[in-house]
């Protein structure tokens, strides 16, 4: 057994695509490639995210400061982002615009990215909901996300 065994930092930062559904339920035909939360972009963009948090805790207006920390989260989950097949350019602006006003899937991909395993399989495309397809027991069917 060797140290490399237990990295994790470049699997992460190569990502996962996920699909994308409607808000009905339905599977789209777009998907969204995501890093997990040990790639080195987003361990920066969530020290910054910390940093910023000590301002934001200083706004003194209570609805200012929850728009303000609304944002900063936004912002954060965006950094997981690397690519997706929407029509529209995948940008920093378009990713947030995106996590804003689809919260299910800002919620989704914060859920996908904290999950190690994925990022291990190597299995992953969209035509199979990049999620790993080698595990037939019910715990684990139970752990990914549900549509």
């Amino acid at each position: 057994m060797t140290m490399e065994q237990f990295f994790t930092a470049q699997a992460a930062e190569e990502g996962v695509e996920i699909p994308l559904y409607l808000p009905t339920g339905e599977k789209s035909e777009f998907f969204i490639r995501i890093r997990g939360i040990d790639s080195e972009k987003f361990r920066i963009a969530e020290a910054h995210s910390k940093r910023a948090a000590v301002t934001i805790a200083a706004i003194d207006n209570d609805d200012q400061r929850t728009k303000t920390l609304l944002a900063a989260r936004v912002k954060l989950a965006a950094s997981l982002v690397i690519s997706w097949n929407l029509p529209d350019e995948c940008s920093q602006a378009n990713v947030e615009k995106l996590f804003t006003n689809a919260p299910q899937i800002l919620e989704m991909v914060d859920r996908i990215a904290s999950q190690r395993s994925l990022f291990f399989s190597r299995k992953q495309s969209a035509s199979t909901d990049g999620l790993p397809q080698s595990s037939s027991s019910t715990k684990s069917r139970k752990n990914q996300v549900r549509r």
